[in-house]
């Protein structure tokens, strides 16, 4: 147990080094400060990480496969949302608490602004934007601007490696979902609780893409006789998902996970989406040693 804490340590001192260097060639960069973002958020959470004694287990598969359901009777409830077509649109973390509650952490104005300037590289002129502005998709002017950019573009341009380029998903999902979400949205980010009877409200957000992408997170807390328990169980989207943000938000969690569990629907059999994800799991270094299979959940869907 020593060995642990002081192995822990050793990374948090790491950790707080690197952000030292970050800082320093933020100063002196003529880069703007957007490229450091991603650099700063991964070592913003590693201290949270390594402090977090959490056991992560991913559930991942294709669409329509049977993972909500399989996390469902796990809970005995369906308190994840089911049904056709691609339902789950983020990483939705389950853990076992003390009352029935959904936590969602929504983005902050200037974290969305930042997406989209990032997005802007979908672009090939930015003739249309005002020169030395920044996006604020507050802005009615800048909405409009956006979307008469997106329309522009030519089919080609839309699409990257024979799918959807995730740029124009991210900027056209965020004009969308806009009017629903702007009054949830503040300066800072926000933690919103749906509790008790308002649990099942978390659905609207967490099956829609253009609400979902204004969310950094999503926890349910379960309310079972584990209460305390250090297990999450992660409800991933589809791996054959047609929105390319899905794929590398399930990414992104596979590198937090302790174990996964690979749902294949008893229907269907192994799918070439299968066989794709899996091989794409097995490049990201994470090794599997077995595969589940779930009859009943899939007979449900």
């Amino acid at each position: 147990m020593d060995s642990y804490h002081l192995l822990k340590n050793k990374l948090v001192s790491v950790k707080k080094d690197i952000n030292i260097l970050i800082s320093e060639a933020k100063a002196i960069s003529v880069a703007p400060d957007e490229t450091f973002i991603g650099w700063e958020k991964v070592c913003g959470s590693v201290e949270e990480e390594i402090s977090n004694d959490v056991i992560r287990v991913a559930v991942v598969g294709a669409i329509k496969s049977g993972k909500s359901t399989f996390v469902n009777s796990l809970y005995k409830n369906d308190y994840l949302k089911r049904g056709a077509g691609v339902v789950t649109s983020i990483v939705t973390r389950i853990r076992s608490g003390r009352a029935l509650c959904a936590r969602l952490y929504f983005k902050s104005w200037q974290e969305v602004n930042t997406d989209l300037e990032q997005a802007l590289v979908l672009f090939p002129s930015l003739t249309w934007k005002d020169n030395g502005k920044t996006i604020d998709i507050r802005d009615g002017k800048d909405r409009q601007a956006l979307e008469k950019a997106i329309d522009s573009l030519t089919p080609d341009q839309l699409i990257h490696r024979d799918s959807r380029n995730a740029n124009s998903v991210l900027i056209i999902s965020y004009l969308k979902g806009y009017p629903l979400v702007k009054a949830y949205i503040v300066s800072e980010e926000r933690v919103h609780e749906f509790n008790n009877e308002r649990f099942q409200e978390h659905r609207n957000f967490v099956g829609d893409d253009t609400l979902a992408v204004y969310l950094k997170d999503v926890q349910l807390e379960i309310d079972t006789d584990t209460s305390g328990s250090p297990l999450e169980i992660a409800d991933c989207q589809g791996s054959d998902s047609p929105n390319p943000l899905h794929v590398a938000m399930i990414q992104e969690y596979l590198y937090l996970a302790h174990f996964l569990i690979y749902v294949i629907s008893s229907r269907t059999g192994l799918r070439q989406a299968d066989i794709k994800f899996l091989s794409m799991i097995k490049k990201l270094g994470i090794e599997i040693k077995k595969q589940t299979e779930t009859p009943e959940s899939s007979e449900k869907q």
